[in-house]
């Protein structure tokens, strides 16, 4: 399983706000035990959607730094998602605390709620060797959610 858990970018205003859209395919291996004869999206996984969503947004103004989730304020799950149903996500900073980012997420399908929550992210230096190789991954990863078309 790739953990890249986004397809696509509508809109990233870096520092602000974005909108992406993740389906989790059928096929994936996690529906074979979650659960047999009616699989549904882990709930783990939903709240990481929306996390990479709000680390996106802030990844491109930290220069050196990296944001990663340090807290899950609140998370609460609204209704089942399913394998092949495109969960749409909208993030955006709400306050930002020095090195620390409030992020507030949400994801739904057609319209109908699915998941929401209140991130912490924390805003950490990277160690020197591994600051190349990580910004030239944030920008390829970047470059194709951004490239890659939204499903309708």
């Amino acid at each position: 399983m790739r953990f890249v858990l986004l397809d696509a970018f509508r809109v990233i205003e870096p520092g602000v706000r974005a909108e992406a859209v993740k389906t989790f395919a059928p096929r994936d291996e996690l529906f074979a035990d979650h659960f047999p004869g009616f699989p549904v999206v882990p709930g783990v996984l939903i709240t990481e959607a929306l996390g990479q969503t709000g680390a996106w947004i802030l990844s491109g103004s930290l220069g050196n730094r990296w944001p990663l989730l340090v807290l899950v304020q609140s998370a609460k799950f609204r209704r089942f998602l399913r394998p092949g149903e495109p969960l749409r996500i909208e993030a955006e900073v709400a306050s930002r605390p020095g090195d620390d980012f409030l992020v507030s997420a949400r994801g739904h399908v057609n319209g109908e709620r699915v998941a929401e929550a209140r991130l912490v992210f924390h805003a950490f230096e990277l160690p020197e060797e591994a600051a190349p190789g990580m910004a030239e991954w944030a920008r390829r990863t970047l470059d194709a959610l951004l490239a890659a078309p939204m499903p309708s």
